[in-house]
């Protein structure tokens, strides 16, 4: 077992150019991982920091890549 308390990780793609997803959507992927990882939900808003935009080519379409972690 990890020392080390578990924390969501997410990847949110947008079409390449368009601006970084907002903050509401960003919590809503957080929220929704820690669901899966059967995680208790956050208390009051969740912090994260977000990397990006790493473009990315997914079938043959041109989009931004971000990475979000809640911290």
């Amino acid at each position: 077992m990890s020392p080390f308390p578990s924390r969501a990780l997410v990847v949110l793609r947008v079409p390449r150019g368009a601006p970084a997803p907002p903050p509401a959507r960003i919590r809503a992927a957080i929220a929704a991982d820690r669901e899966r990882l059967r995680l208790p939900p956050a208390d009051g808003d969740i912090e994260y920091r977000l990397a990006g935009p790493y473009a990315v080519e997914v079938d043959g379409q041109g989009l931004d890549e971000y990475v979000a972690w809640e911290i």
